[in-house]
């Protein structure tokens, strides 16, 4: 144990021998997350006008009435494109509609709809065309039960023909309304409210910091594989072989000096998103500690194994760079996987960082708990098994 720890602390003095070092370790990576997330914010937002163009938005319709089918129909006029489904999808924006929409609604009650709205890309405008479909209905709904309330007090309708009149008002004010204009918070008494809480998605700072901190971490880990190539060129693995020391030994505390490399790097960026962003990562430490360990086993043992291919300390280096990179745009960090299409989704789950960006997303954006992201977890550490043994076996023949 005290060699083990002996290697793990030559490690990390030996990464930071140079105050250029933090550079790359925390300021770059704070920098790119707060110029991210200011574009990410921006993208699609800032006017007060729907979009010209039509987007899909997936509707459970529950409603035992009529007035789920006349919100489907404003949504249609306003650019929405409602695409009937029978449960929650697990992608893309979708509307909720309860069972009973119309009869509460109609009978004056407050109805609050559950939505999910990525709050990126196209997000802000689809929210704001859902609504104004929203408000439309809303406002008509208003209308009709002030009409009926006047109507009951001059004494002008039997009880039992209330339901046709409301109906009539309903469908008449709704023939003669023009659009409304697009307010960013739309609420009626006694009609229907969207709120805040029930819109679920990363915003753009959640999804810059996320992504940021899986694309700079993921050059520390795989830097694994510079490392152990250079001890090999330089004879420092060959020289440490003839000590008494056992080679797994040697192995085991330069994969765990990189891996603690990793894991602080991952706690100093969650902070910084904390304090300099405001990004709340949720209630659940533990899931944040467990994805966390999760994803830097896997991409350490992906460093190791990619030691074993290659020659010389420039190819390494190259190599980390660039397959960091390339696994991080592919793989979600630097925009949602929710809005590329679905073939593109299933194909790159062939990646860790997908898998990563997945976890962190339900835990920033979905308040996850542990349970929330074993099935992520549980594919991170069986990446991180394969590597391991694949690394292991090779580099037995390695000298």
């Amino acid at each position: 144990m005290r060699k083990l720890l002996a290697l793990i602390r030559n490690e990390f003095v030996r990464e930071f021998d140079s105050p250029t070092s933090w550079v790359f370790f925390l300021l770059l990576p704070l920098v790119f997350t707060a110029a991210v997330g200011a574009g990410l914010g921006g993208a699609g937002g800032g006017t007060s006008e729907p979009q010209a163009f039509r987007t899909e938005i997936a509707v459970i319709n529950e409603d035992a009435g009529a007035l789920g089918e006349v919100l489907i129909e404003s949504l249609r006029s306003h650019d929405l494109v409602p695409h009937l489904v029978s449960q929650w999808p697990e992608q893309g924006s979708a509307l909720h509609i309860p069972p009973t929409f119309s009869e509460q609604l109609l009978g004056g009650e407050t109805m609050s709809l559950e939505a999910r709205i990525l709050p990126v890309g196209t997000g802000p405008a689809t929210e704001q065309m859902l609504r104004a479909a929203v408000g439309r209905l809303s406002g008509a709904v208003g209308v009709a039960q002030a009409v009926l309330a006047d109507v009951r007090a001059a004494g002008l309708l039997a009880l039992e023909q209330e339901a046709d009149f409301v109906s009539q008002v309903l469908a008449d004010t709704l023939d003669a309304d023009v659009r409304p204009t697009v307010a960013s918070e739309l609420h009626w008494s006694g009609g229907v409210a969207l709120g805040e809480a029930s819109l679920v998605g990363a915003t753009g700072t959640q999804q810059a910091s996320a992504g940021q901190l899986v694309t700079w971490v993921q050059i520390t880990l795989l830097g694994a594989a510079e490392v152990l190539v250079g001890e090999r060129l330089m004879g420092t693995w060959k020289r440490m072989l003839i000590t008494p020391t056992r080679r797994n030994t040697l192995l085991a505390g330069k994969l765990l000096a990189r891996l603690g490399l990793g894991l602080a790097q991952m706690a100093l960026l969650i902070l910084g998103g904390i304090y300099l962003f405001g990004v709340n990562w949720g209630d659940n430490l533990g899931a944040v500690a467990l994805v966390s360990l999760a994803f830097a086993t896997a991409t350490v043992s992906l460093g190791m194994l990619l030691a074993t291919f290659m020659r010389t300390r420039s190819q390494a280096n190259s190599t980390v760079v660039g397959l960091s990179m390339g696994m991080a745009a592919l793989g979600g960090a630097w925009y949602p996987l929710e809005i590329t299409p679905p073939l593109y989704q299933q194909i790159v789950r062939v990646l860790p960082s997908t898998w990563a960006m997945r976890a962190f997303t339900n835990l920033l954006a979905r308040n996850a708990d542990v349970l929330g992201v074993l099935p992520e977890v549980g594919v991170l550490f069986g990446f991180a098994l394969l590597f391991v043994i694949l690394g292991a076996l090779r580099f037995q023949h390695i000298d």
